[in-house]
């Protein structure tokens, strides 16, 4: 991908989050920054592409505590290393991660940054899927969910806002595949959006939107035993874990199903 600097040469380079921050470009391909308080900060910019982060907020990214006496030279220590992985994955590179002001900016566009370009591609099927365009919305989410192969991010500080930021980003992937299966049911393809959803609904046994998603699939299909092995089976996790009890939607598909017998 190509992105023009402040001096107006354009270079290439791809910033990859999704289950360990790396940089890639022409020179090499995914080179990983040394450290795990320098890779935090190439998400940290990353996710702000464009866009001034204080130090004060790169701070909070870095200590999983209070900062050292030396966090603002240890700072400048990480922005270089940065630097250097930056060049090293094509000459000039560097230039692209500017010292503004009290804080950093990584000059690159959202589109290089592989989880902001999933974003994007989630929120425009959102949108395609509320004007009542599944089709479209089904392409826009099965592209966005092929830039995102894991579940989140990794591999960073266990602070506060990077913690934050792997839930969020992670919820919003999750998300991504809820929609694709409800734009795919809308399209009359059932069995597809049953099999996208089998294995997320294992994987997230107390999301019950997802479970309540793959309720109605199997259904449809005519698993009725299926539909119903899920739904006990949100029960008793949820039971054990948060000690509750399925919420009124997924008891309504339940009873359906249960006096169909």
């Amino acid at each position: 991908m190509s992105i023009r600097s402040t001096s107006q040469v354009r270079l290439e380079v791809d910033i990859r989050l999704l289950g360990g921050p790396s940089v890639s470009g022409p020179r090499a391909v995914d080179v990983v920054p040394g450290g795990v308080k320098t890779r935090t900060l190439l998400v940290a910019l990353a996710l702000d592409a464009g866009a001034a982060v204080s130090t004060e907020r790169l701070m909070d990214y870095l200590w999983e505590r209070e900062p050292p006496r030396s966090a603002l030279k240890n700072l400048q220590l990480y922005a270089s290393r940065l630097r250097r992985c930056l060049d090293t994955a094509n000459a000039g590179l560097s230039r692209l991660l500017a010292h503004v002001g009290h804080g950093y900016r990584l000059d690159v566009p959202a589109q290089d940054v592989d989880v902001l370009c999933a974003g994007g591609l989630l929120r425009r099927g959102v949108a395609c899927l509320r004007q009542g365009d599944p089709l479209s919305a089904v392409t826009s989410l099965t592209t966005a969910l092929s830039r995102w192969p894991v579940d989140g991010l990794a591999g960073l500080v266990p602070s506060a806002p990077a913690t934050a930021v792997v839930a969020l980003w992670r919820e919003r992937r999750i998300a991504a595949v809820e929609h694709l299966a409800t734009a795919k049911v809308a399209l009359g393809a059932w069995e597809e959006a049953a099999d996208l959803l089998a294995p997320h609904a294992s994987a997230h046994p107390t999301r019950e939107s997802l479970q309540v998603l793959l309720m109605r699939a199997l259904a449809h299909l005519g698993d009725r035993v299926g539909a119903i092995n899920v739904y006990r089976r949100l029960w008793r996790v949820l039971d054990a874990d948060l000690g509750i009890r399925p919420g009124g939607e997924a008891r309504a598909v339940f009873e359906r199903l249960s006096s169909n017998a």
